[in-house]
C-alpha cells in the first residue's frame, strides 16, 4: 500500500478555471512530480479527464466547498462529484474540504467531510459532516490501481472514450480572460458571451 507516496501525485485546487490568468496556449493541465498543481473546477469533467490522460493517477482536491452543495441530503454534490470523478477515471480521489460555520463566516457554511474515494467509487474513509478539524486516513493502493487500468476491459470509460462523437469540445465556448485583474464585470461579460454558442435552451 502507498500513502501519498505516487510517483504521479496532483494537487488540484477548486477554484474555476475562469479566474485564472492564462494565454489559452499554455498548458493548463500539467502534471507534476510534487503537491504544485493547477487551478480548475471539478464541476467539469473534461478538465479531470485531461489530467487522467495526462498521467494523473490519485486526484487531490483541496475545497472550501460551501453549503447546501456540500455532504449533506437533498444535494450532496459534494460526496457525488467526488465518487464520479473516481470512478469515470479509474482514479483515486483525496478530497478535502473547509468545515466552517454560518456563525463563524456570515451568511456561508461549510460542510467539511473530507473523504478517500477509490478507483471504483467507493468511499473508504469520510469524516462526518460539520464544523471543526477532522482528519481522515486510507490505504491508497497505486500498484492495485496500475493493475486495474490494464485488466480492465468493461467499465473502463478512459479506454471506451470516442473522441469523435463530442463535437461540442471541437469549438471555444468561454473566452480566455483579456485583462488582469479579473472584475466580476469583465466575468459576467464572457459568461454571456459562452451562452450564444453554447446549448440551445
Amino acid at each position: 500500500m502507498t500513502v501519498l507516496t505516487a510517483k504521479k501525485l496532483l494537487w488540484i485546487l477548486a477554484v474555476t478555471v475562469y479566474f485564472t490568468y492564462r494565454e489559452v496556449d499554455e498548458n493548463l493541465f500539467e502534471l507534476v512530480e510534487t503537491t504544485r498543481g493547477c487551478i480548475i473546477h471539478w464541476m467539469f469533467p473534461e478538465s479531470i479527464r485531461q489530467l487522467v490522460f495526462n498521467g494523473a493517477e490519485i486526484l487531490v482536491r483541496v475545497s472550501a466547498y460551501m453549503d447546501p452543495w456540500g455532504a449533506t441530503p437533498p444535494m450532496e454534490w459534494w460526496t457525488l462529484v467526488n465518487r464520479t470523478r473516481a470512478l469515470e477515471n479509474t482514479a483515486y480521489v483525496v478530497a478535502a474540504n473547509q468545515g466552517a460555520t454560518m456563525q463563524h463566516y456570515p451568511p456561508f457554511s461549510w460542510p467539511g467531510s473530507s473523504m478517500v474515494v477509490d478507483y471504483d467509487g467507493r468511499i473508504l474513509a469520510q469524516a462526518d459532516p460539520g464544523p471543526g478539524e477532522r482528519v481522515v486516513v486510507a490505504p491508497i493502493d497505486v500498484e492495485g490501481l496500475r493493475h486495474e487500468r490494464q485488466r480492465r476491459l468493461g467499465h473502463d470509460t478512459r479506454t471506451h472514450l470516442r473522441t469523435e462523437s463530442h463535437t461540442y469540445m471541437q469549438d471555444q465556448k468561454f473566452p480566455p480572460a483579456s485583462e488582469h485583474p479579473i472584475t466580476i464585470e469583465a466575468l459576467r461579460s464572457r459568461i454571456l458571451e459562452a451562452r450564444k454558442s453554447g446549448p440551445e435552451s
